[in-house]
């Protein structure tokens, strides 16, 4: 797909900020339509969240971002092209999902290289916890499912160890993949691949 620019004077803003919205979303209004939608945590510089809205126009996408710097390098990504469908958020992961997101609304919940928050003392700011499951399992529309990628070895037995307890989701043989088979989930992904890293993907659905 050629990469088309929108004129400056024509962008409009895909930011959404929390702290002038309504609890909980609705999502048809927040998109004006009843499309599927799928969250990505994480979104780091957004290259994941561009794909998603140019290649998936039937859908609609939510990117939330704790680095405010990050976010808005895929902010202006997105702007500067003709993607309707993809709003992005500054905040924290969970506290959106448990005050923002009602109840089966997402069809897909993405997790691509978080941070492996490698310190010990520091493993309870990791994202993927039982806690996190149960927001998953309550958010996700039935079929529903959680797609997972890291390079962290560590942080993959973690998470193998964490998904494997739980019995809220199921796992399945999809796994993450990028859309249109371009060459890597995220900008981390295209250079770790490059480095010769492993990449450690799963997928889990909710019955």
């Amino acid at each position: 797909m050629e990469d088309v620019f929108v004129p400056v004077e024509e962008r409009v803003s895909c930011e959404l900020k929390l702290d002038e919205s309504n609890k909980p979303l609705v999502f048809e209004l927040l998109f004006g339509n009843s499309n599927p939608v799928e969250l990505e945590i994480g979104i780091g510089k957004g290259l994941f969240m561009m794909r998603c809205g140019l290649f998936h126009p039937d859908r609609n996408f939510l990117g939330i971002e704790y680095a405010r710097k990050y976010l808005k390098v895929g902010i202006h990504r997105i702007e500067k092209r003709p993607i309707k469908n993809v709003r992005l958020i500054h905040g924290e992961a969970l506290t959106f999902m448990v005050d923002f997101v009602v109840p089966e609304s997402l069809n897909v919940i993405h997790v691509y290289f978080p941070d492996p928050w490698p310190k010990t003392r520091h493993h309870k700011r990791r994202l993927i916890t039982q806690a996190f499951i149960e927001q998953c399992h309550r958010t996700l529309v039935p079929g529903g499912e959680l797609l997972i990628a890291t390079d962290h070895a560590e942080y993959w037995e973690w998470m193998c160890e964490v998904l494997e307890k739980q019995t809220l989701l199921l796992k399945t043989d999809r796994l993450p993949e990028p859309p249109a088979e371009k060459d890597g989930l995220t900008n981390y992904e295209i250079k770790y691949v490059r480095e010769g890293r492993p990449i450690y993907r799963v997928g889990y659905q909710k019955p």
